[in-house]
């Protein structure tokens, strides 16, 4: 792997946990560098079986990602404008190394944690939702996606992802808004899963250790079964839930850590599953 500039994107693995802090105080928005460096960094740890969990944080005080950069979008535009190219809505949908990045971060087999260490508007949000976890920080900070305000709209699965994640809906109001929250309103409208009032990154690291101690089989199978759960037919996937459970019965790994467990109840009969 291409070592990319510490500025756009560093990475530390301890203890079976990769972090992945996007930006610095220099820059702290999305752009194409960026991009091909998340999804390269992702590409390599979704491969490295020492890597049990992946969280990403932002590098500059005060924010995760700002947004993706509003200048090479405007230069995107510019470019494609002279042309006189018009863009159908049947165009083949081509992916770039953003996009590559969300969807790899839904699709490996171990959980990723969005530690949202600030603001998180636009592009930045729209990564933490392609995120297993969001956790953010309490602070003076915005999180959401006011795109229509510049007369465009998320074009980084914003539209796909919040709609899922807190319902069409209200989805809907939020991006026709175009009004940011702060952590805590984004915590009791969904759009992250916890507000802690300490550093994101410390609470996200305690999950990670946590998630960290579970046997990879396991976690491996709930992450593909809860993601695919909302597009299969429930007949399909408690097929699917039941041959995975019979999977992870059979192997060592569950076995060894079940007879542990019973062996704790006799000694301890008071003793709750951990």
């Amino acid at each position: 792997m291409n070592m990319p500039n510490p500025d756009v994107l560093s990475t530390r693995i301890e203890g079976g946990i990769a972090v992945v802090t996007l930006g610095s105080e220099k820059r702290i928005f999305f752009d194409p560098e960026m991009s091909d460096a998340l999804f390269e960094t992702l590409t390599v740890l979704a491969a490295d079986g020492k890597v049990r969990v992946v969280v990403v944080t932002g590098g500059a005080p005060g924010y995760f990602v700002r947004h993706y950069s509003v200048a090479e979008l405007v230069k995107l535009g510019e470019t494609l404008a002279k042309t006189g190219r018009e863009w159908a809505e049947n165009t083949p949908y081509q992916p770039g190394s953003f996009d590559k990045a969300m969807t790899l971060a839904e699709t490996m087999d171990k959980p990723v944690i969005a530690a949202i260490s600030g603001s998180a508007m636009g592009g930045g949000f729209e990564f933490t939702l392609a995120c297993d976890i969001r956790i953010a920080q309490e602070g003076d900070f915005q999180i959401g996606l006011p795109e229509i305000n510049i007369g465009i709209l998320p074009g980084g699965g914003g539209t796909q992802r919040l709609p899922r994640a807190i319902g069409t809906p209200n989805a809907l109001l939020h991006i026709l808004m175009g009004e940011t929250l702060n952590p805590v309103q984004a915590a009791q409208k969904g759009f992250v899963q916890e507000c802690v009032k300490g550093k994101a990154l410390d609470r996200a690291l305690e999950i990670a250790r946590r998630l960290a101690t579970h046997t990879p089989e396991s976690v491996r199978h709930i992450k593909r079964l809860v993601r695919s759960a909302a597009a299969t037919p429930l007949v399909e996937g408690l097929a699917l839930e039941r041959n995975l459970f019979m999977q992870l019965c059979i192997g060592e790994p569950a076995i060894d850590r079940m007879r542990a467990y019973e062996a704790q109840r006799i000694t301890a009969p008071s003793q709750t599953l951990k």
